[in-house]
């Protein structure tokens, strides 16, 4: 059998069994991946597998998580989410983390660190409301992606080049109103499945007067936090690093204790995010991916190419980065498609666009697995959020996201907007 079709089964087949039988998915694929090693060891070698191992992807959650484990023990993320929640009543929450990270992205630093920050905020603060951490995670995440198009960020810069390129009109503010109309319907969405409007607690007026003071390790982690958001977000600190850094800092000065934060890192999750990583890159490298493509490509016609363009897009994100991957790889082949087929450059880079950005909340992208680490280090997350069960939320709002998505290129409706 072809390598990259078995490897395709292989990945369906461990998500499968990983579910039905409570194990680790991603120990799974690292398993799957040595199996077709050495069934195909001339064409994939171990050396071939281990190098899937997204180091960089790593150090970003084990120091993101290692640093708020950290905060997170010395009390700072409790007390600073519940004054803050006093600021803002708990329904309104979902709206103002959406807001935020729209400003935030669209600021000049684009959505990724945004991704990484913003979940990190959300959970806390949504604990201590009495809301549903996930959904105001992903949406607070969505908002980051609706300004990840703004002239400002690394994201337009590269779209708009590669649009320049290709002899298209390359201002990226319409596929930015594009995007910021489809993350505003699907954070509808996700509103409404988790019943957004259900608050399980209020803090009481006497409960606000009775919060105490930060003590001065807490103003040392929240000074830190800012330290971390500053670097992230405006000199473009490596998230991961800055977290190990400001983490290790608190630590020596007394604010934070290394054993127990360690111990709180979410290794169970942090091993199914690699481990599905390694057996994607044997994926990517046997040809599964082109597989998936050429077939989407063969049924491709003007009045389909924008819905198909969008899965395809989407497709390639659950599994690898919009920016990184989705963007150069569909987006120069937009213009040539369309003038072959009769469509719309624009709207068909549009639709990659989109596509690359609302379907990454796989738990296998960088998105979906900070969510994922982020409620595993809450307080008895595997009694209120299982991680297989949460594995499968996270990997239906991609779908449903990119469903929404094919509909409206269906009816048209972005042609309102271009």
């Amino acid at each position: 059998m072809n390598l990259g079709l078995l490897s395709l089964i292989l990945l369906v087949a461990a998500i499968i069994i990983g579910f039905t039988r409570s194990v680790n998915v991603g120990i799974l694929c690292i398993g799957f991946s040595m199996i077709l090693s050495i069934i195909y060891n001339d064409t994939i070698t171990a050396s071939q597998v281990v190098s899937g191992f997204g180091t960089s992807l790593f150090v970003q959650m084990v120091g993101v998580t290692y640093l708020f484990a950290i905060i997170q023990e010395n009390g700072t993320l409790e007390l600073m989410a519940r004054k803050l929640v006093n600021l803002v009543p708990a329904r309104a929450i979902p709206i103002v983390m959406f807001l935020i990270g729209m400003a935030l992205s669209a600021a000049g630093p684009g959505s990724i660190p945004c991704l990484a920050i913003i979940p990190v905020i959300a959970i806390p603060i949504s604990l201590s409301a009495g809301i549903n951490p996930i959904m105001v995670s992903i949406i607070g995440d969505m908002g980051a992606m609706a300004g990840r198009m703004s002239p400002l960020t690394p994201e337009s810069a590269v779209v708009s080049s590669l649009m320049e390129e290709q002899g298209l009109a390359s201002s990226t503010v319409p596929i930015m109103v594009c995007t910021f109309v489809t993350t505003v319907i699907t954070a509808i969405l996700v509103y409404i499945y988790y019943k957004g409007w259900h608050v399980e607690k209020a803090i009481s007026v006497s409960d606000k007067e009775k919060l105490p003071a930060f003590t001065w390790q807490q103003w040392l982690s929240l000074v830190g936090l800012v330290l971390m958001a500053f670097g992230v977000l405006i000199l473009s600190w490596n998230v991961g690093l800055t977290g190990f850094l400001i983490g290790t800092i608190l630590v020596i000065v007394g604010g934070g204790n290394e054993k127990k934060a360690i111990t709180h890192i979410p290794w169970n999750v942090i091993l199914m995010v690699m481990g599905v990583g390694m057996l994607m890159n044997v994926v990517s490298l046997s040809g599964g991916i082109d597989l998936m493509v050429s077939s989407m490509e063969a049924i491709m016609g003007p009045k389909n190419a924008a819905p198909i363009m969008a899965i395809l897009a989407g497709v390639m994100s659950f599994f690898s980065s919009g920016l990184g991957v989705v963007f150069p790889t569909l987006v120069p082949i937009c213009g040539s498609l369309a003038t072959s087929i009769g469509a719309d450059g624009v709207y068909l880079v549009t639709m990659v666009v989109i596509g690359g950005t609302i379907a990454g909340y796989t738990p296998i992208s960088t998105t979906g697995a900070l969510i994922m680490a982020g409620v595993a280090q809450q307080k008895d997350a595997d009694t209120h959020f299982p991680q297989n069960k949460l594995f499968v939320e996270l990997f239906a709002v991609s779908i449903i996201n990119l469903l929404v998505l094919a509909i409206m290129a269906v009816l048209n409706v972005y042609s309102l907007i271009l």
